[in-house]
């Protein structure tokens, strides 16, 4: 986790970049994580590496999107992502690309997709776990939301835009955003799900698009939260949770979005709105409550797997893709 914050956090080694705003190192080599020249993380099976910019001598693969937990956080090295584990056990056999961002709302994985899927070879299928983000982003202001969602280091981007007091733009945008100020109320708790259940079906909506114009089968995953999973986790989780509260107050920070209802209530937004658009919805926790052994370590924090918990949720993801799929 120190390899991980101490390049690929917000005051790491990022790029900044037009569209998505920030992404990845490039090129970046060290024991835990590697990226290609564009930023996407290596996958590792079979004694082969490939990414989205790197896969020479493949024909086709299958992609799984989303945000830091496909990207990875948690996993000592590449080859215990998402990507890795299902390109080892998938009985099918095409290489599944890492297509995750860290840090990113359903808005930038599906820019990011948008950008750069001219990289890859034939796509045969895609697999967006997603959801969470766009949920605890769905707390802040409205100021910071507009339209399209509010996305991590927001603030720093409408503090930098601000100080351009050159720009004619910017100062229209300075005088857009203390109009906007007056109004800066803290949503309720019905009126985040509703904003982040509309933006996540309406980028699930483009994915559709997308994958229809590349002829692959498109499933979106509601990725778990350990909240959601189970109420108390192992000796393990609970001391690291303990740690990450005194540091971070992540439980304070999002607030009644890790309760039951606040699950329930999204989850049927989302399954509801992927029916109507004919998207496959696999709502993976209460499978994950159904064989998740007590005293088995899956969460290295309240989003992000273990080495052995990235394998068994890969286990599990297949097991239900494969399900759905007949």
């Amino acid at each position: 986790m120190r390899a991980y914050s101490e390049e690929f956090a917000d005051s790491g080694n990022i790029n900044w970049l037009p569209y998505t705003m920030y992404f990845h190192p490039y090129g970046y080599r060290s024991e835990v994580v590697n990226t290609d020249d564009i930023g996407f993380r290596y996958s590792q099976s079979r004694g082969r590496d490939y990414s989205v910019a790197d896969h020479d001598g493949i024909d086709a693969v299958r992609v799984i999107a989303g945000s830091s937990t496909v990207f990875g956080i948690g996993a000592s090295g590449d080859r215990h992502t998402l990507a890795s584990r299902l390109s080892e056990i998938d009985p099918r056999g095409l290489p599944w690309i890492n297509f995750g961002g860290r840090s990113f709302n359903s808005t930038q994985e599906m820019i990011l997709f948008a950008l750069n899927r001219h990289h890859l070879p034939k796509v045969k299928e895609i697999v967006l776990f997603s959801g969470f983000n766009d949920l605890g982003l769905a707390r802040l202001p409205k100021r910071l939301r507009q339209e399209h969602g509010a996305f991590f280091m927001c603030n720093d981007f409408f503090d930098a835009m601000g100080a351009r007091k050159q720009s004619r733009f910017s100062s229209w945008f300075q005088n857009a955003r203390k109009a906007a100020a007056a109004a800066d109320e803290v949503p309720t708790l019905e009126e985040q799900i509703d904003q982040a259940a509309r933006l996540v079906l309406r980028n699930l909506a483009n994915w559709r698009a997308m994958a229809r114009d590349v002829g692959a089968e498109l499933t979106f995953v509601l990725q778990p939260l350990a909240n959601w999973v189970r109420k108390t986790g192992t000796r393990e989780e609970e001391a690291l949770f303990t740690e990450l509260e005194r540091k971070g107050r992540f439980a304070e920070t999002y607030g009644d979005i890790l309760e039951e209802d606040a699950y329930r209530d999204y989850r049927d937004r989302l399954a509801s709105g992927a029916k109507d658009l004919g998207v496959p919805f696999i709502d993976i926790v209460p499978f994950i409550r159904e064989s998740l052994p007590d005293d088995f370590w899956l969460f290295v924090d309240r989003i992000h797997f273990t080495d052995r918990g990235h394998d068994w949720m890969a286990n599990l993801l297949l097991k239900k893709l494969l399900h759905e799929k007949g």
